[in-house]
């Protein structure tokens, strides 16, 4: 994994530093189970369509959708946990 340094400034208090470590990037989607996790925003499904339309047909993925309960309600522990088992990785965003 790659390590790399993000530098958060707060106007309030004394710089703090930490370190992260980074997932590397996939080097190919290919055969992979995406999970889509749809906020409720207006137009997001739309996007989560033609992203799973193209994961499917060009790289053969699986695409599991999932659906927040509301714009602002966070995502149940459980279905978090769902995902880090059984997906590769997740997209997420939001739309209007």
């Amino acid at each position: 994994m790659e390590q790399r340094t993000i530098t958060i400034l707060d106007p309030v208090s004394l710089p703090k530093t930490k370190s992260l470590t980074f997932n590397s990037r996939l080097k190919s989607v290919a055969g992979m189970t995406v999970a889509m996790i749809d906020n409720t925003k207006p137009n997001f499904s739309i996007f989560c369509d033609r992203v799973e339309e193209l994961l499917v047909s060009q790289y053969g993925a699986k695409v599991v959708r999932y659906r927040k309960p509301g714009r602002t309600a966070p995502l149940a522990q459980n279905i978090i946990d769902e995902i880090k088992m059984n997906c590769n990785f997740a997209i997420t965003g939001l739309g209007d």
